[in-house]
């Protein structure tokens, strides 16, 4: 799954949301990522600028629909391999990498 973040609207969308298999960020026209992370309550900007910490309870509320009871059980292993290598937060906030779009995608 990917979490598109439109800087300049300061709009977030989840696209693939049952894929599993990866998780980022990606970011598209100018803004302050570290702000919009804050104020859509989606998590927050890691101290290295190159990674965000994602709040899974607002990653549930951005699946949306697609949250299923088998949305959740992908959640919970993508989560368990994720805790594995180190990152989820001590906080519970799942660590993504930040991927910079160009204004064509």
């Amino acid at each position: 799954m990917i979490i598109v973040i439109d800087l300049s609207e300061s709009r977030v969308l989840l696209q693939d949301p049952a894929d599993f298999t990866r998780f980022s960020v990606a970011t598209e026209g100018d803004g302050d990522l570290a702000e919009v992370m804050r104020q859509s309550g989606l998590g927050r900007l890691k101290d290295d600028g190159e990674h965000v910490v994602v709040d899974p309870v607002a990653l549930r509320a951005l699946a949306g629909p697609a949250a299923t009871g088998g949305w959740e059980d992908g959640f919970a292993g993508m989560c368990e391999y994720a805790a594995g290598r180190g990152w989820i937060e001590a906080d519970g906030g799942i660590v993504a990498h930040i991927e910079r779009r160009d204004e064509s995608g």
